[in-house]
């Protein structure tokens, strides 16, 4: 009986990357229409299936991928960005035989414990951080253990020589973008709305619309909220308009935060953006424009990464893959 074909086989018949192939498979933004023909062809050819790839557990003495998530509970459950991270990770991992377990924890010192318990068991060498913040213990921790793979989701806090391989957007031009983007609708003011500028994410984005600010030859304005209680944020926005009276639209650095905002005004005033593209955007009332960042892809792109880890260092010439974004429009940025 012939022996089934692997994406390695399919790999070595177009000549690429194990790695490219797999993100051809899932159509990743990445890779171009040609490769992709290309790609289907080959899997046409050799009657490949992804699905097949599982008898290869049997052969990995480590087939495991953890996946991090962020320490606050309240901040995963609600945000349906996690989610998609996690079904591009896990489309990539079952392509290669790959399974996965999750480490969480209510606070950094639990999160940092199921971690390590990970580790000491010898079952995951294999680890994706979902999330990239500031003075992160968790990540220092894995960085210190010998013979272990790691990529970070999102621009590591500390960049330079030895920094971590990371996907993730370009956060600094899309905050940037968005801000533009606003102008060229007709608003004029405007501000930023973010929950923790500790996570590098929402720091960037903020950075961006300083700069676009800046460009304009106007000050930049903020609006802190809380993302894990929203009961909380009850009359914040009306005082902030209060106070800072010019503003007529809000940036927010995700879509969540962008709902919060459009509960507490009167839609038609003000224009208002969020980011991830989430499901809450397209059924909110109006319609929410936002910022897509292509979660899915990006969990593609970092388990690709860490899978085919000594192929990808050899021929990544930056520490990084960068996945693009793109402004959804739709009708909360209209009234102007």
């Amino acid at each position: 009986m012939m022996a089934m074909a692997t994406i390695k086989d399919v790999a070595k018949l177009v000549g690429m990357a194990p790695s490219t192939v797999s993100r051809a498979m899932h159509d990743s933004p990445l890779i171009s229409e040609a490769t992709k023909k290309k790609v289907r062809a080959a899997m046409e050819e050799l009657n490949y299936s992804p699905s097949f790839t599982a008898q290869n557990l049997a052969n990995k003495s480590n087939n495991l991928v953890g996946i991090i998530l962020p320490a606050n509970q309240a901040d995963v459950s609600d945000n349906p960005f996690f989610i998609q991270i996690i079904q591009g990770i896990s489309e990539i991992c079952n392509a290669h035989g790959y399974m996965l377990t999750v480490a969480s924890g209510l606070n950094d010192q639990e999160l940092l414990k199921n971690t390590k318990m990970l580790i000491e068991q010898g079952q995951v060498t294999c680890f994706i951080f979902a999330y990239s913040v500031a003075n992160d213990p968790v990540l220092n921790y894995v960085k210190s253990q010998k013979n272990l793979r790691y990529v970070v989701i999102g621009t590591p806090y500390e960049l330079g020589e030895n920094s971590v391989y990371f996907v993730d957007n370009d956060n600094i031009k899309a905050g940037s973008d968005a801000t533009e983007y606003l102008f060229a609708k007709g608003y004029t003011n405007p501000t930023f709305v973010y929950s923790n500028l500790m996570e590098i994410v929402q720091s960037d984005r903020y950075l961006g619309y300083q700069r676009a600010m800046r460009v304009k030859g106007l000050e930049d304005t903020f609006l802190k909220l809380n993302s894990t209680n929203p009961q909380k944020n009850q009359g914040l926005v009306q005082k902030f308009l209060k106070e800072n009276p010019n503003v007529d639209a809000f940036i927010a650095s995700d879509d969540l935060l962008a709902l919060d905002v459009q509960r507490q005004v009167a839609s038609e005033k003000y224009g208002i953006l969020g980011f991830n593209n989430s499901i809450f955007a397209q059924i909110s009332n109006p319609p929410l424009t936002s910022v897509d960042i292509f979660p899915h892809f990006l969990g593609l792109e970092a388990a690709a990464l860490v899978i085919n880890w000594e192929d990808k260092l050899l021929k990544l010439k930056q520490n990084s893959v960068i996945v693009p974004h793109k402004i959804i429009e739709r009708e909360s940025s209209q009234y102007k």
